[in-house]
């Protein structure tokens, strides 16, 4: 070839026809991602919605039905606080009540389940506020109980079925109406007492130390010390 017949590197054939790209930023990941998945295969569609709706109507009434006359809602259960420091001021249905507050009831616990009570045997009870309410609660149920013949037909009873919670939640609203800041709670330093507080709780058991050590050495006869050289 001649010089000038040579292909030009800047040419559709030329030797440098690819451009190279320029590099990404950063020390990422090459993208490489990937568009031919089958999309298809993974749409949901709730068009049954409508007919769901009506199952699930069609299937409560039927269980209603089925344990009538019956309380819908199943079995009384206590009502328990939850548990740690951020949910304890809220209320709510527990699994069944212990030993100790059917005991107080005098509901035996062997009849318990054949009368709509839950009973939960692992349940303690750690606050007798719970447990006083509980038995309260237990003993409303039972005059309100409405007890069928063993071998009486349901169909000849006139029981209305209870289709709610058997004796809800009523959490009481406790309001404090409006009124002028006292010259005291002015004067109160609420930060302060509270501190004091918890570092009286915190040295009970140093003081209480510190106090018997204190009345042990005063009761303790004092030693005579010794004189000098005759």
């Amino acid at each position: 070839w001649a010089l000038g017949s040579m292909p030009s590197a800047g040419g559709p054939f030329g030797l440098f026809s690819q451009q190279p790209k320029m590099a990404t930023k950063g020390n990422g990941m090459i993208p490489n991602a990937h568009f031919h998945k089958d999309w298809q295969r993974y749409v949901q569609t709730h068009f049954d919605q409508p007919g769901k709706k009506k199952s699930r109507r069609v299937h409560r009434e039927q269980k209603q039905a089925a344990v009538a006359p019956r309380p819908a809602a199943g079995a009384i259960r206590p009502v328990v606080r939850c548990p740690t420091f951020k949910y304890n001021t809220k209320l709510r249905f527990g699994r069944g009540f212990t030993l100790s507050e059917l005991k107080a009831a005098k509901v035996s616990k062997k009849i318990a389940a054949s009368i709509g009570i839950s009973v939960d045997h692992r349940r303690r009870n750690l606050s007798a506020d719970t447990h006083d309410g509980n038995v309260q609660r237990l003993k409303e149920y039972t005059s309100k109980l409405v007890r069928l013949p063993k071998n009486g037909k349901v169909a000849d009873l006139k029981v209305p079925q209870l289709l709610g919670d058997v004796l809800p939640i009523k959490a009481a609203k406790k309001g404090e109406k409006a009124r002028a800041i006292t010259e005291a709670e002015k004067k109160a330093n609420v930060y302060a007492s509270m501190r004091r507080a918890r570092a009286s709780a915190r040295l009970v058991g140093v003081r209480q130390k510190k106090k018997e050590e204190k009345d042990a050495a005063e009761a303790a006869p004092a030693k005579k010390e010794k004189g000098g050289d005759e």
